[in-house]
């Protein structure tokens, strides 16, 4: 090995072991979000009784049955959960490896640096949700498929080619199909992978007219069409009895499977159209620019460098400026002149669809007309997954994760080209540095302050409301010293609150006198007591404290934490230290225990 190879996997491997070190470093100090409460406690289940039914509203089951071997071995604790996400967030990067001759050495090196320090990417590796795993299976498929095609590139057909050869790719077949139906046994979104990666084919059909001349190929048995089908077909063989396997435990039960599927979809086109958690349709935008800003910049610098009509770019993007002109007169007239919506596209289309069109144009485009095939699927990964789920009124921070992971690729492949011929003599030169050190710094600060520093500050937008403050650590202490003092875990707890059910699931999962949903106005005296305190003039928290025993003690705490964002918050020094000038709205809870021993 010479000194740059050396030096190149040298700071290769230092960015691996950032990596582990990030998202292992007080893994468990930040107390379970409500989702992360909630998959905890259906694993414990399965852990403890081994019971699983599949539920779409807390997605597959491969993450329950996968941490449920880790429970095994490290017990089941909030480390032990996290345990999965932290190792798959960190060995994606060893994904990196065979992208490297697309990628190149810098550009490889980039990702690593990417992936290590991303602020979304290692909070959700720091978070039991099935995020991280789908963004693990996701590049583990696209790895499985560049490496079967260029094995497949490279098979000369002739006639004294040994008839098993085609066995030298059935490691990437293999690998790929349980990838991707790993992906369908983690979450729901899989079926939009599936749709996505089916209309890419479709179009590379066209772009490479490969339907010219297949029926005569057919006819006259090719060899290589005929093994080309055969390898299809057991890909689409060892997904289905995979999928089979993790949602019936059945080689292959096809009723069980049409369930599974039928669950899926009719539960998330529901909660779509509830609009359960809606939001803007530019919602991920600025969770990108925030937290991922060299990747965002130079992601769509590269879209724009490599993508379609290279030399109509601008003519194509005077066309979108035109377009997006347009939308916005249409906009502005149907606002002062309401009697025109009925004659106007924007009153009654989704916004997403027709502002963000041109990204779907784009992105057909580039697959077109690209030479460049590796980075055409790139850009359109990113542009459709960002179309998809800017459309999906299931607006939360984690989906951010998709379109976020081949932009992050982009950006490193954009980074390899420039960076070699950066003239630093020149004002060019010297911006563009300035631009990569500037944003670089400013994301890895972001990636320090929000997962180690603001875990659980409302203010941060990549937490979820459903995130507890930290200060619920003190809350939970309380309840563990205070039944140490009684029967330990047969101490009884009485829980007024009917909304904490979910997140105490988890935390009092060893307790087993827990008496749920009780009435504010029945006899109230077991050790520990939890209740409401909301803002109402009496609280149920007032009423329980007048009628309760004067041995007992207060401990006030939160189960959530939230701000409603104004446009007035975007000021510097939120950019810089999510500094508000307003406390935080707060889901509050009281905790009433009786010590049996005067504390000191």
């Amino acid at each position: 090995m010479n000194k740059k190879n050396f030096a190149f996997y040298t700071g290769f491997f230092i960015l691996i072991a950032l990596a582990f070190f990030l998202r292992f470093y007080r893994l468990d100090e930040r107390v379970f979000h409500h989702d992360e409460a909630a998959v905890g406690y259906y694993t414990f289940r399965l852990f403890s009784e081994h019971s699983y039914s599949y539920d779409p509203a807390f997605h597959g089951p491969f993450m329950y049955y996968a941490t449920t071997e880790i429970f095994k071995r490290l017990g089941d604790t909030v480390y032990s959960a996290r345990f999965l996400p932290a190792i798959l967030g960190s060995t994606m990067l060893f994904f990196l490896i065979p992208l490297r001759k697309y990628i190149g050495n810098t550009g490889m090196l980039i990702c690593a640096f990417f992936l290590a320090f991303s602020p979304s990417f290692l909070y959700y590796s720091r978070f039991y949700r099935e995020d991280i795993f789908m963004s693990f299976f996701t590049l583990l498929l696209l790895v499985c498929v560049i490496k079967y095609v260029e094995s497949y590139s490279n098979v000369n057909y002739s006639d004294n080619i040994p008839k098993g050869f085609s066995f030298l790719r059935f490691p990437y077949i293999i690998i790929g199909a349980l990838s991707l139906a790993s992906l369908a046994a983690l979450k729901e979104n899989a079926y939009i992978i599936m749709a996505l990666l089916f209309f890419f084919l479709f179009l590379l059909v066209i772009r490479e007219k490969w339907y010219m001349g297949l029926m005569e190929k057919i006819k006259r048995r090719d060899k290589k069409t005929l093994i080309l089908f055969s390898e299809i077909l057991s890909f689409i063989f060892i997904f289905i009895v995979s999928f089979s396997l993790y949602y019936t435990g059945n080689l292959l039960n096809l009723a069980g499977m049409k369930d599974a599927f039928m669950k899926a979809v009719l539960h998330w086109y529901e909660m779509h159209k509830i609009e359960r958690m809606g939001g803007p349709f530019f919602f991920y935008l600025p969770i990108m620019v925030l937290y991922e800003l060299p990747i965002f910049v130079f992601g769509i610098m590269g879209i724009s460098h490599y993508g379609c009509c290279e030399n109509k770019k601008i003519k194509v993007l005077t066309y979108f400026l035109i377009y997006w002109i347009i939308v916005d007169i249409l906009y502005l007239v149907s606002k002062i002149y309401p009697g025109s919506s009925p004659y106007l596209p924007v009153s009654y289309m989704p916004s997403s669809i027709i502002v963000f069109l041109p990204l779907l144009i784009y992105a057909i485009l580039t697959i077109l007309r690209s030479k460049n095939i590796f980075v055409a699927f790139l850009t359109y990964w990113t542009l459709t997954n960002f179309l998809v789920y800017s459309y999906i009124q299931e607006k939360v921070p984690w989906l951010v994760l998709n379109p976020l992971l081949p932009l992050t690729i982009i950006a490193a492949i954009y980074l390899n080209e420039i960076i070699p011929n950066l003239k630093l003599n020149s004002r060019n030169g010297i911006i563009t540095l300035i631009i990569i050190v500037v944003t670089s710094s400013f994301f890895v600060y972001s990636a320090v302050e929000l997962n180690f520093k603001h875990y659980t500050d409302p203010a941060e937008p990549l937490i979820q409301a459903a995130q507890p403050p930290q200060k619920y650590a003190l809350f939970l202490d309380k309840i563990n010293e205070i039944s140490m003092q009684y029967e330990g875990n047969a101490t009884e707890i009485q829980v007024t609150d009917g909304e904490m059910e979910t997140q105490f699931l988890w935390y009092l999962r060893h307790f087993n006198n827990v008496r749920w949903k009780v009435d504010i106005n029945s006899t109230l005296d077991a050790p520990l007591i939890v209740v409401h305190e909301g803002d109402e003039a009496q609280s149920e928290a007032d009423i329980v404290r007048q009628n309760m025993r004067i041995d007992y003690e207060r401990l006030d705490s939160a189960k959530m934490s939230w701000y409603w964002f104004k446009e007035s918050d975007l000021t510097l020094d939120y950019l810089l230290y999510r500094k508000m000038d307003r406390k935080p709205s707060e889901y509050r809870i009281v905790l009433f225990y009786k010590p049996k021993f005067q504390e000191s």
